[in-house]
C-alpha cells in the first residue's frame, strides 16, 4: 500500500524555462524516489529488528519455562525417591521385607513417572521425536503422568495413529499439553476423559475434567493459555470450542483439518 512519507518542494523566484523546469523536476523526482527507498529500507530493518527481539524474548521465555519445570517435576521425584529409598534401608535394618518392598515399588514408580516426563520435555526441545515416536504414544505418556503422579482417574480413548503433517501433530501435542497442565495446575479435578479421533476430513482432540471449571469470558491469571491454544488452531485453519462454568467442570475440543499426506 502506498503511503506519504514526506513533502518534497521545488521554489524558484525566477521564472524557469520548459527545459530547465523538466530536468528539475527529474532531479526531484529521483531524489524523492531515493529518499522513499531510503525510509522503505528503515522500515524493513525497524521490522527485521522487532522481529528478532521478539524471537530472542519467545525463546527465553521458553527455556525459563522448561527450567521451571525441570526444577519442579525432577525436584519433587528425586526428593520422593531418596526418601523412599532411606525408608527402604531402615527397613532393611529391621528386617521388615515388605515395607522395604513397598518402598522399592514406590521407588520404581516415581521412575516411571520421571521418564515420561523426561520424554514430555524432550517432544518440546525436539519436535522432530514427535512425528517419529507419534502422537497417540506421547499422549499415553501424558495418561501416565495424570495416573501416577497426580492419581487423576483418565479415561483416554487415543486410537490409531494419524497419517498427517508433523505441523498438525505438534499443535494438537501442544493443545493437549496446555489443557492437561490447567486441569493438573487449576482444576482440582478428579477425573478427566482424553478423546482422539479422525478421518478423511478432520481430527479431533476432546479433553473434559470434572473439576470446578471457570467463565472462559474471563481474562485472569492462571488460563492465559486457551489463547495460545486457540491461535495454534487458528494457524492451521482449525477451531478450539472452550466450555466451561464455575462448578461444571471444562471440556476443551479442538477440530484440524486433515488434509492427510498432502503438506
Amino acid at each position: 500500500d502506498e503511503q506519504v512519507v514526506g513533502v518534497l518542494a521545488l521554489l524558484s523566484r525566477e521564472p524557469l524555462d520548459e527545459e530547465t523546469f523538466d530536468a528539475l523536476a527529474w532531479i526531484a523526482a529521483a531524489l524523492a524516489q531515493r529518499i522513499g527507498w531510503t525510509w522503505a529500507q528503515e522500515q524493513l530493518e525497524e521490522a527485521v529488528r522487532l522481529s528478532e527481539q521478539a524471537h530472542m524474548l519467545a525463546v527465553l521465555q521458553e527455556r525459563q519455562r522448561l527450567a521451571r519445570e525441570l526444577h519442579d517435576t525432577f525436584s519433587q521425584l528425586l526428593y520422593g525417591m531418596s526418601l523412599s529409598a532411606h525408608s527402604a534401608r531402615e527397613a532393611l535394618k529391621e528386617d521388615d521385607s515388605n515395607e522395604a518392598m513397598v518402598e522399592v515399588e514406590r521407588i520404581i514408580q516415581y521412575a516411571a513417572i520421571g521418564m515420561a516426563e523426561l520424554r514430555t520435555l524432550l517432544v518440546e526441545l525436539r519436535p522432530e521425536v514427535l512425528e517419529g515416536e507419534g502422537l497417540v504414544t506421547a499422549l499415553e505418556r501424558h495418561v501416565l503422568v495424570l495416573r501416577t503422579a497426580y492419581r487423576l482417574t483418565v479415561e483416554a480413548d487415543l486410537g490409531e495413529e494419524p497419517v498427517t503433517a508433523a505441523e498438525i501433530k505438534l499443535a494438537l501435542y501442544r493443545i493437549a499439553q496446555e489443557a492437561l497442565h490447567n486441569i493438573v495446575k487449576h482444576a482440582q479435578a478428579s477425573h478427566v476423559t482424553l478423546r482422539f479421533t479422525h478421518n478423511e476430513q478432520e481430527i479431533t482432540l476432546e479433553i473434559h475434567d470434572d473439576g470446578r471449571g471457570f467463565n472462559p469470558e474471563q481474562t485472569f491469571a492462571g488460563h492465559f493459555g486457551l489463547q495460545s491454544m486457540q491461535e495454534r488452531a487458528a494457524q492451521l485453519h482449525g477451531t478450539l470450542t472452550v466450555i466451561s462454568a464455575p462448578g461444571r467442570g471444562t471440556s476443551v475440543s479442538a477440530r484440524i483439518p486433515h488434509p492427510g499426506r498432502g503438506i
